[in-house]
C-alpha cells in the first residue's frame, strides 16, 4: 500500500476535514468511506425513503466538500456534525413537520432462501414492522429526532444533543416522551385495527 494512501487512512477526521477545507479534494475520499454508511442509514431511518436517503447522503458530502471550514473539531467529532447536517437536509427535503411514508425497502438484499421464515411468521413480522414505522412516523419531529438518533442510530445522548442543537437534559426528556408516545401508539394500534374490521 503506498505510503501516501496509508498516511491518509491513518489521519484523523479533523485533519482530513482541514485538508478538504484547504482545497485537498482527495482528502474527502477517506471521510466519505468512513461515514457514508452511517449518514445514509440515519437519512433512511428519518425519511423512510431510500431515494431521499441517497440524495441526502450526496448532499451531505457535497456540503462537506464546499463547507469543511465550518467544522470545528474543538466542538466535537466529525460524525455527529455530519449527522446534524444530514438531519437538516432531510428536514428540507421532507418538510420539518412531514410524516414519512413507511418504506418496506430498507436497502438490504434478502437473505438466502433457507433463512426465510414461514409465510405466516413473515407476514406477522411485516405487519409489526409496518406498525412500528407508522408509529415512529407519527411522532412529532423533535421526538422522532432523538428516538432515531439514540435508539436506531445508536448515538450517545451527548451526540444526539449536539446533532439536535439542544441540551443533554432536553434529549433525555424528549426521548422519554417519545418512548411513551410510541408505546401508547403501539398498544392502541391493534384495537384500532380490530375496530376498523368490525
Amino acid at each position: 500500500m503506498p505510503t501516501e494512501l496509508s498516511d491518509r487512512l491513518q489521519a484523523t477526521d479533523a485533519a482530513l476535514a482541514a485538508r478538504v477545507a484547504c482545497g485537498d479534494v482527495a482528502a474527502l475520499t477517506p471521510l466519505y468511506q468512513r461515514h457514508r454508511a452511517q449518514v445514509y442509514r440515519f437519512a433512511l431511518m428519518w425519511s423512510g425513503s431510500a431515494s431521499v436517503a441517497a440524495d441526502v447522503t450526496q448532499d451531505v458530502f457535497v456540503h462537506l466538500l464546499t463547507r469543511a471550514g465550518d467544522y470545528a473539531p474543538e466542538c466535537g467529532a466529525l460524525q455527529p456534525w455530519l449527522l446534524g447536517i444530514t438531519r437538516n437536509f432531510v428536514h428540507r427535503r421532507t418538510g420539518a413537520d412531514a410524516r414519512y411514508v413507511a418504506n418496506d425497502d430498507d436497502g438490504e438484499p434478502p437473505g438466502p432462501a433457507l433463512d426465510l421464515p414461514a409465510p405466516e411468521a413473515a407476514l406477522d413480522a411485516q405487519r409489526d414492522l409496518a406498525r412500528l414505522r407508522a408509529a415512529i412516523a407519527a411522532l412529532p419531529p423533535h421526538y422522532r429526532d432523538v428516538l432515531v438518533l439514540v435508539e436506531l442510530a445508536e448515538r450517545s445522548y451527548a451526540e444526539a444533543a449536539a446533532i439536535c442543537g439542544c441540551e443533554l437534559n432536553t434529549v433525555r426528556s424528549r426521548l422519554s416522551r417519545a418512548r411513551g408516545l410510541l408505546a401508547r401508539w403501539l398498544d392502541a394500534a391493534p384495537s384500532r385495527a380490530n375496530a376498523a374490521k368490525g
